[in-house]
């Protein structure tokens, strides 16, 4: 393992597994972009939040990272129906790091059972502070994701 990679995060995250909700095939370009190097995690992508509800109810993930703004089911429902259970009761509570560009979707997503809201665009660093958020929610942050 090459720890020396300056886009490697400053936590551990060997053997976590992402699931990347966004129907933007160019987000999801950047956001496989931003992580390909970082050792030894695996990302899943997929575009709307059926085929996320579809994945959870198969395989087990530790952080999705959703768009808020899609077609199908967007990222409001999508984020009840796990809450819900709809994907099993073990997955109820999985970690939700929302990305979004609506300002407004702020407060919203107070109340739709997100765990964090990331802006975009965002660099590697806001990406990471929010994973960190997510995945250790008991650890004194220094910085904003936002």
């Amino acid at each position: 393992m090459n720890n020396s990679k300056t886009n490697n995060p400053s936590f551990k995250l060997e053997g976590k597994r992402f699931l990347i909700v966004d129907d933007d095939p160019i987000i999801r370009m950047v956001m496989k972009s931003m992580f390909k190097n970082w050792d030894h995690i695996s990302i899943e992508m997929v575009m709307d939040g059926e085929q996320a509800l579809e994945k959870l109810k198969h395989s087990f993930y530790d952080l999705v990272i959703m768009d808020l703004q899609m077609p199908v089911l967007n990222g409001y429902q999508t984020a009840k129906a796990i809450r819900g259970g709809e994907c099993g009761e073990l997955r109820k509570n999985i970690p939700i790091l929302a990305v979004t560009a609506d300002l407004s979707d702020m407060a919203r997503t107070k109340s739709s059972q997100m765990d964090y809201v990331l802006i975009k665009p965002f660099d590697l660093e806001k990406l990471e502070t929010a994973i960190l958020h997510c995945l250790m929610p008991g650890e004194q942050l220094n910085k904003q994701a936002n």
